[in-house]
């Protein structure tokens, strides 16, 4: 079940694979990673997995039919209580804004609406980084 169990650091690590399944299996049998969320439909590219490989330490899965993208990092994403100072806090030390935050409700397969704020931006070094705050159901 998804809920935040940690204060700081990293939220999440993004990868996209050929098969979905055999990457979710291959963490959960090697690493003792607990399935935290599923979401999306099965054979598309939103279809993925949380995966807590710790307290709190997850890790995004998704499948991926591209291949250039495969098996490749997407981003980093880091926990914040206060997104709008994380941001101006990180466009201050030389990060570029991809997206605005906004607020997401991503339906869960077992039911469950896991509510967040996130936003991406690029470091200076050129790697995405999201950030992500979860809020209430009315987004705060």
């Amino acid at each position: 079940m998804y809920q935040k169990l940690k204060q700081k650091g990293i939220h999440h690590v993004c990868l996209r694979v050929p098969d979905l399944q055999k990457t979710a299996l291959f963490y959960r049998n090697a690493f003792d990673a607990e399935l935290v969320a599923e979401w999306g439909t099965d054979g598309q590219d939103d279809h993925a997995f949380i995966l807590d490989l710790g307290t709190g330490d997850f890790l995004e899965i998704f499948g991926s039919q591209v291949p250039y993208d495969l098996g490749k990092w997407q981003h980093v994403a880091i926990w914040t209580d206060d997104m709008e100072a994380s941001y101006e806090k990180a466009i201050a030390n030389g990060a570029s804004v991809n997206t605005q935050p906004a607020v997401s409700h991503i339906p869960t397969r077992s039911g469950q609406i896991v509510h967040m704020k996130f936003g991406f931006l690029t470091a200076p070094g050129g790697e995405i980084v999201e950030l992500i705050q979860d809020v209430d159901a009315d987004g705060k």
